[in-house]
């Protein structure tokens, strides 16, 4: 059952960062966007460490509470690379300009004369000549002369408003097997390609997309809120609300196309939410293609539970519930 999907992720409406470099080289960056398990820590750090050159285990991140953070409009439809992302990126790009003017006044040269290389700003023409991020910073806090017109320290910050939303694309395909006895579904094999530009952390992508893909074989085959005639909820809690387990998940099979997205200043793209809306209805239409040809089923409504599966069996679909 294969299915493709274009979708558009990365709600736009801007977020703030601020940047700080210590004099000890370390970096704290300060977004609005909250992590519930996405790897933000991971991520921004490794945007920062990327942009200025420093490790990545000298970033702290702090996030969430917009009483001590810049503000945001938080987590939520994909868009904490593509907004808070991006604006980490550019904030770190602004400390980075600020840390070249810094530079050009220890070395008593022209910032026009000096170039960038990981981690440092040397003369043209004279690479031996140059200063550290660390050495800058240190310098920025030192009480030392600053260029005209600049305040101490070596810090920044940013409102990014994206000028558009970004737009991953995928391609699912699911293998299931269908109990004939039982009417149970199990999923076989699951292979997704998704393209979500460039990837600042594949190991975090393909955690997003196993979860989605997770989320999307309990969107198909289990998850489902039913209610008396009264209107009571039936299934309010985990211990009658079916999820999946990693008993219900094959071993995901996951490839990659990269196409950078040409308005991010990384080229990334959402990724959160691309699996669990194409994986859903690839596996609904695998186990119709499984009972088509032996019971002549074109349809069955989400979730395809084995009472639903036999029904369309016995050619009495269920109405949804």
């Amino acid at each position: 059952g294969p299915r493709k999907h274009m979708d558009i992720l990365g709600l736009a409406m801007n977020d703030g960062a601020d940047l700080r470099v210590h004099p000890s080289g370390k970096a704290m960056v300060s977004i609005s966007a909250q992590t519930q398990g996405q790897g933000h820590e991971t991520t921004f750090a490794q945007i920062v460490a990327e942009e200025l050159g420093i490790p990545p285990e000298d970033v702290q991140v702090r996030h969430g509470d917009t009483d001590r953070t810049p503000y945001g409009l938080g987590t939520y439809g994909s868009r904490s690379t593509p907004v808070s992302g991006a604006a980490v990126a550019v904030v770190s790009r602004k400390v980075r300009d600020k840390a070249r003017l810094i530079a050009a006044n220890m070395l008593e040269t022209s910032a026009a004369d000096l170039a960038w290389e990981k981690g440092r700003w040397y003369v043209k023409g004279d690479p031996e000549k140059g200063a550290m991020i660390e050495e800058i910073a240190e310098y920025a806090y030192s009480g030392e002369a600053m260029p005209e017109g600049m305040e101490g320290g070596l810090d920044a910050q940013v409102i990014y408003d994206p000028p558009n939303l970004t737009y991953p694309c995928g391609a699912y395909i699911c293998v299931v097997d269908v109990d004939p006895d039982t009417a149970a579904v199990k999923v076989r094999r699951f292979i997704a390609v998704d393209d979500c530009g460039v990837r600042i952390n594949p190991m975090i992508v393909e955690g997003q997309i196993h979860g989605g893909l997770a989320e999307g074989i309990g969107i198909a085959l289990m998850e489902v809120i039913t209610f008396d005639d009264e209107g009571n909820c039936l299934n309010g809690s985990f211990m009658d609300y079916l999820i999946p387990t990693a008993l219900e998940c094959p071993d995901f099979e996951l490839g990659e196309t990269i196409t950078p997205c040409p308005h991010h200043p990384l080229g990334a793209k959402g990724v959160g939410e691309s699996p669990n809306v194409g994986s859903p209805p690839a596996i609904v239409n695998a186990v119709i293609d499984a009972l088509h040809e032996s019971h002549g089923v074109n349809h069955i409504d989400m979730p395809c539970t084995p009472a639903r599966v036999w029904a369309a069996m016995e050619g009495r679909p269920e109405p949804p519930q």
